[in-house]
């Protein structure tokens, strides 16, 4: 592998990573105006009422859904109510198709891109 693969490589990495990053906060934000605005909430199964209603308990709670809804099907800890419930169908399917893009973009479009130029070049 030369050096220029490699770079283009860590780069691919490395902005996946902050897409994956950015979606997680953007959705947390989302959760936490639902909750805010008293149109859903979060609620945490092993957390005392009064843990929950603690900033701090809101801001890690929110970034923690977002991030197991996005990255998994989620623990089963956390459930979401009200508006929050459509806010995690729409981040769970971005979490399934997401994955399924980057590889159609990454691996599936170069070799598309090989195979169409290796015809022209054929056909001259």
């Amino acid at each position: 592998m030369n050096q220029i693969s490699k770079q283009k490589t860590w780069y691919n990495f490395v902005t996946l990573f902050f897409l994956y990053v950015n979606l997680v906060i953007f959705f947390a934000l989302l959760y936490w105006v639902v909750e805010w605005a008293n149109l859903g909430f979060i609620l945490d199964h092993y957390a005392s009422a009064a843990h929950q209603k603690q900033w701090s308990d809101r801001i890690t709670r929110t970034l923690y859904f977002s991030a197991i809804t996005l990255l998994s099907v989620g623990y089963g800890d956390l459930s979401p109510f009200g508006w929050a419930r459509g806010v995690a169908i729409l981040e769970a399917l971005i979490g399934y198709v997401l994955p399924g893009a980057l590889v159609i973009r990454y691996v599936f479009t170069p070799s598309i891109r090989r195979f169409r130029i290796s015809i022209r070049q054929r056909d001259k």
